[in-house]
């Protein structure tokens, strides 16, 4: 198909909409779309850089088609991860169907409820939810599905990746799966994502449960350009000296800027830094802040101010604006700290440059030095931020993400929806409403009939004199409550008012007098409600910090592994690097040298101890840990300043150490239940509800790598 005969193929209030918007012309995957979409053969991922038009290319078709097919409910579910993303597709797409007599409708929490009314009344056109939203519906309106998607004709996942390889998604695969169900028809999915590293696993997770085969529809923008630099800045007492944020002030000024950290906490030092060196220099205070603590009010005045402000502008964020979020074009995206992972800084990078084609990053990294010279006092930040640059902009490297095959803490989510959905059922039929969705195929009727009896013990469940099974009332009360809908642990927190207006949230209280950080200011606590989990405040001048619960973890893959050791063993230098980031890199590297980072095994000075540099993903060293404690070699984590590097092995030599590996190799590789239980929890509400062996099974699946430690262990033992 020609571009000219997809252009003639929509729609025309489409192809008024591409007139309006002075578009030059379709992009290739838009091209392939028109044909693919319009066939309503197969799911289909699009796969394409930020601003690259997925979102229209998914849409212009689906919409034609229903528009020139009209049916008699909503005609495409469109599902996003955030409230805040949907809100800000919503007037997009409500441009485009200006005129038309097909509408959008937001379906969520904080969405206005007379377009939830008017919806029910006349089903049509597109709706945007979220999956708690879906879930939400299922449990307390399952006869509102009916009404609603009766013809539902497409699904569209934006930002598919941000489900993948998480419980979330997991759950919205079971939720579609009991969608379909019920309206008895087989919508095309339609995926859309900017980061996927193995489109292949992603385009078989988006088509699970689904009765449909699928197919992806790529494009790669050859004429965007990458702008990347690194600085870094020596550490000694002060976490965020003044030298660390003048430096990010100068690369700054004068921009429009999103300054990306890893913790909110961060977030909220850093911005107070450079708001307190830009004002007392005489610059505007042109500082924000957006984090999921910010109330929702703050979020949106920050996104609307980011939006509209001519001048320069910076919004300190973690990950509430990695996505898509129309904040208008950005000159400049900073990076504090190493990413977390290459997709994140991927999604991170594509916030800039959307007009010209021009991306730029820069990250500011602080170099811890040592005190002493213990090993898990190097920093590696640097290298492994100087390794994902090389994956990814060379190499276009994405890491893969892992889906749990033994969710069963979900099963347990999974039992109580069903049965607020559809009432008591006998087992057998309570078996068959959870254990056919696709997400539970590999969970035996054995496993789950012991997942049963636990919910019984636990109180969750009751049965009735004729063997069927329900709710007791102490799930009914759990399946009521507004939390229940979400698959993930909310955080305990307290509201923070200033004047009756809500500010955001923290995880802890304060005293009345205390000082602390929040939305970039300073306020000082007038009075906290325990009860009602409420403190109200006033701008406060004194010094004042502030902690939240929980940090990104730092997992690491066994390719981007691969890429630090080899930054750290070569003698390459980086174009990219400041000149005190090459300095400090070359110090790294000898000090690497002196503590035996280089080599796969050897004898840590001073000590009858071994340590143990094995080029391996995260789950992988993790594995080897557990097995090692669990076949009698006392092993210790080497984690290089949070980041997982290596192991101790203590008091063991290399002929002791051989024994032993030998032994447990032909015995079978198993881990110690009790061991991993005590150390190790996986994602999601429900697990303390599973039976030990069952608890044990999960977190072997989603916590290790058997098979990989397993063949490690092998090689090493021909090592030594």
């Amino acid at each position: 198909m020609t571009e000219r005969e997809a252009y003639g193929r929509l729609a025309d209030f489409i192809q008024d909409y591409i007139y309006d918007k002075d578009w030059e012309h379709l992009n290739t995957m838009q091209i392939r779309a028109v044909e693919k979409v319009l066939e309503k053969k197969d799911n289909l991922l699009f796969t394409a850089g930020t601003a690259m038009g997925k979102t229209e290319a998914a849409l212009m078709p689906a919409l034609t088609d229903l528009y020139e097919h009209p049916v008699d409910s909503a005609g495409i579910l469109y599902i996003s991860p955030l409230k805040a993303l949907i809100n800000d597709q919503f007037w997009r797409i409500e441009e485009m169907l200006a005129g038309t007599g097909l509408a959008i409708t937001r379906w969520h929490g904080d969405a206005p409820f007379s377009g939830k009314e008017k919806l029910l009344s006349c089903p049509c056109g597109i709706v945007q939810t979220t999956p708690e939203s879906l879930e939400a519906m299922l449990c307390r309106h399952p006869e509102q599905v009916r009404i609603l998607f009766s013809g539902l004709q497409y699904v569209v996942i934006d930002e598919i990746h941000y489900f993948m390889g998480n419980q979330r998604g997991l759950q919205l695969l079971a939720v579609l799966e009991r969608i379909r169900r019920i309206i008895r028809r087989d919508p095309v999915r339609l995926g859309l994502s900017a980061t996927v590293g193995d489109a292949g696993s992603a385009l078989d997770w988006l088509s699970a449960g689904s009765g449909r085969s699928g197919s992806v529809i790529d494009y790669q923008e050859e004429r965007r350009q990458y702008l990347v630099s690194v600085t870094a800045t020596r550490i000694k007492t002060a976490e965020y000296p003044s030298s660390y944020g003048k430096k990010i002030l100068a690369q700054s000024l004068g921009k429009r800027v999103l300054l990306f950290t890893n913790s909110r906490r961060e977030c909220e030092l850093l911005v107070s830094q450079l708001r307190r060196l830009a004002v007392g220099a005489g610059y505007p205070d042109c500082y924000h802040i957006h984090h999921g603590s910010i109330s929702k009010s703050l979020r949106e005045e920050t996104e609307f101010r980011m939006k509209t402000a001519e001048g320069p502008v910076l919004t300190g964020t973690t990950l509430t604006l990695e996505l898509g979020i129309d904040i208008g074009d950005l000159d400049e995206v900073i990076q504090a700290a190493q990413p977390l992972r290459i997709s994140s800084m991927v999604q991170r990078v594509g916030r800039s440059g959307r007009k010209t084609l021009r991306s730029s990053i820069a990250f500011h990294l602080r170099y811890f030095e040592a005190a002493d010279g213990a090993v898990e006092n190097l920093d590696l930040g640097l290298v492994r931020t100087v390794a994902m640059v090389e994956l990814y902009f060379r190499e276009k490297y994405l890491e893969k993400m892992k889906r749990s095959e033994y969710p069963m803490n979900l099963l347990v989510h999974e039992t109580l929806a069903a049965l607020c959905e559809r009432g008591c059922l006998h087992p057998p039929q309570l078996a068959q409403a959870v254990l056919e969705l696709s997400v539970f195929g590999r969970i035996t009727q054995e496993e789950y009939k012991s997942v049963l009896r636990s919910m019984f013990r636990k109180g969750y469940l009751k049965q009735y004199e004729d063997g069927a099974i329900g709710l007791s009332d102490s799930g009914e009360r759990i399946c009521c409550s507004l939390e229940f809908y979400a698959v993930f642990e909310s955080e305990d927190t307290f509201s923070v008012r200033c004047n009756g207006q809500e500010i955001g949230t923290v995880d802890r209280a304060y005293k009345a007098e205390e000082s602390f950080f929040l939305a970039g200011r300073t306020w000082r606590v007038l009075g906290c409600d325990l009860k009602r989990k409420r403190m109200d405040v006033e701008p406060g001048s004194a010094g004042a910090d502030i902690h939240f619960n929980g940090r990104g973890a730092l997992y690491t893959d066994r390719r981007t592994m691969e890429k630090i050791h080899q930054v750290l063993v070569s003698e390459e230098r980086y174009s990219y690097l400041d000149e005190e980031a090459t300095e400090i890199l070359q110090e790294i590297r000898r000090t690497a040298g002196r503590l035996g980072l280089r080599k796969l095994l050897a004898e840590e000075p001073g000590t009858d101890n071994l340590v143990l540099f094995p080029v391996l993903g995260t789950d992988t060293i993790r594995t080897l840990y557990y097995l090692w404690n669990s076949n009698g070699v006392v092993c210790e984590k080497v984690a290089l300043r949070g980041f997982l590097y290596g192991l101790r092995l203590c008091s063991v030599g290399r002929r002791e150490l051989r024994r032993l590996t030998v032994r447990m190799l032909d015995s079978g590789c198993r881990v110690d239940r009790d061991l991993l239980l005590r150390k190790e929890r996986v994602e999601g509400k429900y697990f303390e509800v599973l039976p030990q062996e069952l608890k044990y099974r999960q977190l072997k699946e989603d916590a290790l790598d058997l098979g990989g430690a397993e063949a490690f262990l092998r090689e090493l033992v021909d090592i030594l």
